[in-house]
């Protein structure tokens, strides 16, 4: 497997471009994120396997994303969309063309890019920041709006300076 490249964008580039393209794909339906459609529109599709989270693309519009069997669906969705910033940041964004491998390995300036825009496409900021007052800072109602785990809540709101 080749060595994920950093875009080499900042985080706030990253948040900005994920948004764009969650909402360029009218990807968003009450503030969820529907994963299953960006997927269909670009080619994608989604594999269960005992191992570990990991994406392989063939080509521009065929590639496939690989979850462990035993996760819940929140967990599954942060990853989805990880690895969709693996797709975007690391592979359509240089303008690759060929066969490459994206893995969950160590931690590295790639693998932070792709759960920042993983964070930023499940939780746009100006939404996030609407619910997250609305609903009185409390985690979990919020994750459940946008259909993540507490945990990814709690760190886009430290994320963006709301809590």
């Amino acid at each position: 497997m080749i060595a994920t490249q950093p875009s080499r964008l900042s985080n706030a580039a990253i948040a900005k471009f994920a948004e764009r393209v969650g909402r360029e794909n009218d990807l968003y339906d009450d503030g969820r994120a529907d994963l299953d459609y960006l997927l269909r529109l670009f080619g994608g599709k989604i594999e269960y396997r005992d191992g570990g989270e990991a994406l392989h693309v063939r080509s521009p519009a065929d590639f496939t994303i690989f979850l462990p069997r035993f996760t819940s669906v929140a967990r599954d969705r942060f990853t989805i969309a990880h690895e969709l910033g693996h797709y975007f940041l690391h592979y359509r964004l240089p303008e690759l063309n060929d066969e490459r491998g994206y893995g969950r390995g160590s931690r590295n300036r790639a693998e932070t890019e792709a759960n920042v825009f993983a964070s930023a496409l499940l939780m746009p900021s100006a939404e996030f920041a609407e619910k997250w007052n609305s609903l009185e800072k409390d985690e979990w109602l919020v994750a459940n709006h946008f259909d993540v785990s507490p945990a990814a809540a709690r760190v886009r709101a430290e994320v963006l300076n709301l809590k």
